[in-house]
């Protein structure tokens, strides 16, 4: 038992050390080691810990405490006036219906049967930035004060200054204390990285990074270079200004002049809870900014002192976390991809890890190019995020972590599938296989072909490879010949005759796909589903385009000269026409169809149309003189 006692006590002083380091990188240097989701599993089990062992509890232990601790501090320090609490955090729904109980029980000590009454929430996002508070005297702004630990924060007043959103001057004169979230548009991190990876400098690896480093910079003219943002989401002292909802507090901070993101959905229960969170889980990705959840906030001002709060985090909110964009994993290894072009993309193979609900164990470098500048070796501690929601990529690697185990990741010199010498094209970053026989090219061809947003064939990788394996696939056309072979097809296992109906039907089908598709599924390089509908349009049909000049093309608006190179060399090359010409003959459309505008307005000719409203641009006197008529858009 003794011995029992001294391994947990080691445990949490473990915790403790790991928590507070973590705490200092991303207060204080404003980078993350881990994601907030690991971060959070290791404060819960370090309650847990706590609340089971109460001899090893301490003042100072990261889950009393708020925040960092200042260590390297470049600003004056400044003490809140009321502590910047932070907010418990929960990932479910189940929690949610607890914390709709626990405040129900608070404010009913006396009976549990008055669990049912009626407690108003509002939903609010919560921005991924850095909090700030800021104080003004009779209207003007005086101070701004970072969250620090909690207790005490960093004066950036004159950094605070920069940000256009911030009013310096309040339509009222009155004295207040506001709080919000200074953030970097997810526009304006783009542009920065840009920018930086230009100059040859490190990019910053998300939004709040980027921001937290802006607003610790000594030269104020830097952060009015950059744009930062400001949404204030919380009125100090509002119930003593006579505010009784939370509500009605943030529509009187935007009357002052405050920058609000405008959404506080008021929910009555915990059902129509969850579905706003359902629906802002969707919606966030069509904001500028990033957010990492939702905070639930009573409503009821007058409630807050009543349900009160604990060291850390008041009673009355809570934030629920959206599933995770960026997690921390381990790069295991390295294995090298062969596409479609011949383009070799090395991927890193992952500890297994949940990324935004999925379970992520690969994930894309993108080029070597890439990995040498992000410094990724194998044995790291890396970030992973999906781009898009849908493709998991390597962002960068925790280098503080390393121990020296790590090992450099080294290009291949051959091609993994067909062993052919690798190339690097002039001017181009990626290595390739120039082999047109490799068959790694060959399926990726294939697969790209049938794909939804090319020819819509119904089959997908398994089919592709297992034809290829049996030589029913050599190229493209082949496709189209599938037919032909239909009794040795469902002779195959796992293919019965059902599937193999559903496999040539499909193909019949795509022989009416517009042209714009059926040339992007060629696979012309850089022609891509814009470019397809583009080049379909000027050219009518494949006949027209493959006659088309160098010359011709790039007089077409939108066709530089890499697209207008590569259609051209794609139409000489003797292979190429070949194939157009088996699935020409196989019935594929390469032709946009014409439409005689004339025939359809034949069964206006002789009516009289009567047409009530507004007019807009033009008196009523005139409306009979159609070409004065304007369009109000």
């Amino acid at each position: 038992m003794i011995k029992d006692k001294k391994n947990i006590k080691a445990e949490i002083e473990k915790i403790r050390e790991d928590l507070h380091r973590h705490n200092y990188y991303y207060y204080e240097k404003n980078e993350s080691l881990i994601s907030d989701v690991e971060y959070d599993k290791l404060l819960k089990k370090l309650e847990e810990l706590e609340a089971g062992n109460p001899e090893y509890k301490s003042k100072n232990s990261p889950t009393v405490v708020v925040g960092g601790g200042l260590k390297d501090s470049k600003f004056t320090k400044v003490t809140h006036k009321k502590p910047m609490l932070s907010l418990s955090n929960t990932y479910n729904l189940g929690d949610l219906e607890d914390f709709d109980k626990r405040v129900k029980r608070i404010l009913n000590k006396d009976s549990i049967e008055n669990e049912n009454t009626q407690v108003d929430y509002i939903l609010e996002l919560k921005l991924d930035g850095i909090s700030i508070s800021i104080h003004y005297e009779d209207g003007r702004l005086i101070q701004a004060v970072t969250r620090g630990d909690g207790k005490v924060g960093e004066d950036v007043t004159e950094n605070i200054m920069q940000i256009s959103s911030i009013p310096k001057y309040l339509k009222k004169n009155v004295s207040i204390e506001v709080r919000g979230e200074i953030v970097l548009p997810l526009t304006e991190f783009e542009s920065l990285n840009k920018k930086r990876l230009e100059s040859g400098k490190e990019i910053f690896a998300n939004p709040r990074n980027a921001a937290g480093g802006t607003l610790r910079q000594k030269d104020a003219v830097i952060v009015g270079q950059r744009n930062l943002d400001a949404y204030i989401y919380y009125l100090a002292d509002s119930e003593e200004l006579g505010f009784e909802t939370h509500i009605e507090s943030i529509k009187y901070l935007e009357y002052l002049g405050f920058k609000t993101t405008k959404i506080y959905d008021l929910c009555e229960t915990i059902e129509y809870l969850g579905t706003r969170i359902e629906y802002w889980e969707k919606e966030r990705n069509n904001l500028d900014y990033e957010t990492d959840g939702l905070v639930i906030k009573v409503n009821n001002l007058s409630l807050y002192d009543e349900l009160g709060a604990t060291t850390k985090a008041p009673r009355w909110a809570i934030s629920y976390k959206f599933p995770a964009k960026q997690v921390t994993t381990k790069l295991l290894d390295v294995t090298w991809q062969v596409g479609r072009t011949g383009k070799i993309t090395p991927v890193a193979e992952l500890e297994a890890v949940e990324v935004s609900g999925s379970m992520v164990r690969r994930a894309s470098l993108h080029n070597y190019d890439e990995v040498l500048r992000k410094d990724i070796k194998i044995g790291d501690t890396v970030f992973i995020e999906k781009a898009a929601e849908i493709i998991p990529q390597v962002i960068k690697p925790v280098k503080e972590l390393r121990d020296g185990t790590e090992k450099e990741i080294v290009p291949p010199t051959n091609c993994p599938v067909c062993n052919s010498i690798l190339e690097k094209e002039e001017g181009l970053v990626n290595l390739k296989c120039m082999n047109p026989h490799c068959r790694a090219k060959l399926q990726g061809k294939m697969e790209y072909f049938i794909s939804r947003d090319a020819m819509n064939i119904i089959g997908g990788a398994k089919i592709v490879e297992k034809f290829i394996e049996l030589g029913f696939l050599k190229e493209i056309s082949d496709f189209y010949e599938l037919h032909l072979k239909k009794d040795e097809l469902e002779k195959l296992d796992n293919l019965g005759s059902k599937s193999i109906e559903k496999l040539l039907s499909s193909i019949e089908e795509s022989k009416k796909i517009d042209y714009s598709k059926t040339l992007y599924a060629l696979g012309i390089p850089f022609v891509g589903k814009f470019l397809g509908g583009l080049l379909s349009r000027e050219s009518k049909n494949i006949e027209n385009l493959a006659v088309m000049e160098v010359e011709e093309l790039l007089s077409i608006d939108g066709v530089g000269e890499k697209v207008a190179q590569s259609v051209y060399g794609y139409f000489r090359d003797e292979d190429n026409m070949r194939i157009l010409k088996k699935l020409k003959d196989a019935g594929v459309n390469f032709e946009i169809e014409e439409v005689d505008e004339r025939a359809h307005l034949e069964e206006f000719v002789g009516k009289t149309f009567l047409a009530t409203g507004k007019l807009i641009h033009f008196k009523r006197q005139k409306s009979g003189r159609t070409r004065e008529c304007k369009s109000s858009h």
